[in-house]
């Protein structure tokens, strides 16, 4: 059962002030640890992409110069 973010923010907020604390610090590094995870996730893709041979690289000079 999915609840509103309406409802969940009030329920905190019935919390007392150390609880809500408490949660504000435990969602704060969940969305770091979601963070790191995105960029662990486009680093793989990249280094998948890298040895498919669809990626170059080489210096801003070689870029504008293939355009």
């Amino acid at each position: 059962m999915a609840k509103s973010v309406d409802s969940i923010l009030d329920e905190i907020s019935s919390l007392s002030l150390e609880d809500q604390e408490m949660v504000d610090e435990i969602m704060h590094k969940r969305i770091i640890e979601g963070k790191r995870d995105e960029i662990r996730a486009d680093y793989m893709a990249a280094l998948d992409e890298r040895a498919r041979g669809r990626i170059k690289s080489g210096s801003v000079g070689d870029l504008f110069g293939s355009i």
